[in-house]
């Protein structure tokens, strides 16, 4: 359906009016004027759209711009990438040669067609090529042929007709190619790659599949997962979402950057003094994020294997100039094996850097028992978003600990007084929770937090928890999709590849201004007091004033 209304939409730009009048070159100039007018298909998607470059400069690896390259491909026709930029398309080049488990070394490309197309982003393009002998490569590329021709067949003539244009297969192998596409299939995109919406290359992960669970796999101490050829949509459903991010912080229009690391390589963490613009400088931004690059270190090879094996949770802290205390500003989680990308907003923290000034910065993104190199960029990226408020005091309130029976205990009421030039009272926190001791807590279990402002209760939850698909469902609004661990499974405040959004509640119309607010907080599972040796609760919470 949503492929029908797509045609439909370029169809009626498409038809003249049937009152035009064919003789009359009036009306065939205004015909003119009305295809200059039609929406481009980016348009009519809803796309931001980037032209073709063509003038480089050029290169072969992640994050470099993609040359042109043509292809002569098995149903006739010609793929040249140039020809077929629509500005807004997201291309994914998938080798012959990823097998679909340890034990099965048969063809990904024999997985679900139909399936990765009808669940693809219209704007997905998908490329299939051979990284066989010759011989092996001649029955290859037309078997994958009849494969696609089958998954058209089946589809509706709505769906054909868009898909036909956009599943192609190579009729050279890899090392016949002689263009871009075999510099990067030959080079770090052995794994297959992806070209971007801003033409740049890309890497891709694995595609293995939560719903594809083999037992005996298992049982040879093998990853039990088997891969499926569907599970390339994830890359193009992530890379929207990168594009969605870029248009709308290029949208900021007044903006203070501060870099701390650009591509150095950092590993477990990292301390370093950071200077800050003074407090008159600082004055007018009313929204803070953090902006942090993870890639791998070795920009020759892929990403697995290169870039860091683990999920851990990683955090920014400035520490405080009074107690020496370092500070939580932000927390995400490290992927498995993939490079990533996390804007993360931090305006509650404005108040701890408004006076500016040198400030001692703590990175830290994994433990010292595996201290994981990466390279590195990382930034405080300051905006004016015209809100007629900012952030004015940030009041610490309750953290988390080990989550069991005491867990509660000695959690107090607090006091907070609400200046009476208040304009908004917002109850911030950043919560996550793991181990798996007991009833799989707390990062497999519906931990809950309630915090109490004034009498009226808040409660946090995470119902993605028992969905073995509850983070790859979150990959269109940040999770980098397709990493080397069980990335699918949905966790109790946190995905791996993914920020830690803040969980955030407008209390304004609990308080008073000039008065005192209580503020209360307990932490539950299934809403009873937690059992024993349940896991830990990672927390910061604090009660933040906008003036």
């Amino acid at each position: 359906m949503r492929i029908l209304l797509i045609l439909l939409a370029l169809l009626l730009t498409a038809c003249p009016d049937p009152s035009d009048d064919d003789d009359s070159s009036a009306a065939n100039d205004d015909d003119s004027a009305d295809d200059d007018d039609a929406p481009t298909l980016c348009e009519t998607l809803g796309l931001s759209e980037a032209p073709w470059n063509a003038e480089g400069p050029y290169g072969s690896h992640r994050h470099e711009l993609m040359d042109d390259f043509s292809v002569e491909l098995h149903d006739g026709s010609t793929f040249t990438l140039s020809e077929r930029w629509t500005g807004c398309d997201v291309l994914i080049v998938v080798p012959h040669t990823l097998a679909v488990s340890a034990q099965d070394p048969s063809t990904i490309w024999q997985t679900d067609v139909l399936e990765l197309a009808l669940g693809s982003a219209p704007n997905a393009r998908y490329l299939f090529v051979t990284a066989a002998s010759q011989s092996s490569a001649d029955l290859l590329g037309p078997e994958m042929q009849t494969r696609v021709d089958e998954a058209l067949a089946a589809m509706d003539p709505e769906d054909r007709g868009w898909w036909s244009d956009r599943l192609h297969v190579a009729v050279p192998r890899a090392a016949d190619l002689n263009n871009a596409a075999e510099d990067v299939l030959t080079g770090v995109g052995g794994r297959g790659f992806a070209v971007d919406r801003t033409q740049h290359v890309r890497g891709v992960g694995s595609y293995a599949d939560v719903n594809r669970y083999d037992a005996a796999l298992s049982a040879a101490d093998q990853w039990p997962w088997e891969a499926n050829l569907a599970n390339a949509r994830y890359e193009v459903e992530f890379l929207n979402w990168e594009a969605t991010r870029q248009q709308l912080l290029d949208a900021d229009v007044d903006v203070l950057s501060i870099p701390v690391w650009q591509g150095e390589v950092t590993q477990e963490f990292t301390d370093i003094e950071v200077t800050f613009p003074d407090a008159a400088t600082l004055a007018p931004y009313d929204t803070l994020e953090i902006d942090i690059e993870q890639r791998c270190p070795n920009d020759d090879a892929a990403e697995f294997g290169n870039c860091g094996a683990w999920d851990y949770l990683a955090h920014v802290y400035v520490q405080d100039t009074a107690t020496d205390a370092w500070i939580e500003l932000v927390r995400y989680i490290t992927t498995y094996h993939r490079e990533g990308r996390w804007v993360i907003d931090a305006t509650p923290a404005i108040p701890l850097l408004a006076q500016g000034g040198v400030r001692q910065v703590r990175y830290e993104h994994a433990p010292s028992w595996n201290t994981q190199p990466t390279k590195t960029w990382l930034s405080f990226r300051f905006s004016d978003r015209s809100k007629g408020m900012k952030a004015s005091e940030a009041h610490p309130l309750f953290t988390g600990g080990s989550f069991n029976s005491a867990y509660n205990d000695g959690r107090e009421p607090m006091e907070v007084a609400i200046p009476a030039t208040a304009q908004k009272v917002e109850l911030y926190a950043i919560i996550t929770g793991h181990g798996a001791d007991t009833s799989s807590c707390a990062e497999f279990c519906n931990h809950q937090h309630q915090f109490t402002v004034n009498g009226e209760s808040h409660l946090q939850e995470w119902p993605i928890v028992g969905d073995d698909e509850g983070c790859a469902k979150t990959v269109g609004t940040g999770t980098v999709p397709n990493q080397g661990g069980t990335w699918w499974f949905g966790r109790g405040g946190w995905c791996p590849g993914r920020q830690v959004d803040p969980v955030r509640w407008d209390v304004t119309d609990l308080v008073t201004p000039g008065e005192t607010a209580t503020v209360s907080y307990r932490g539950l599972l299934n809403g009873n007091t937690p059992p024993a040796n349940a896991g830990n609760i990672v927390m910061n919470s604090w009660l933040v004033v906008h003036e």
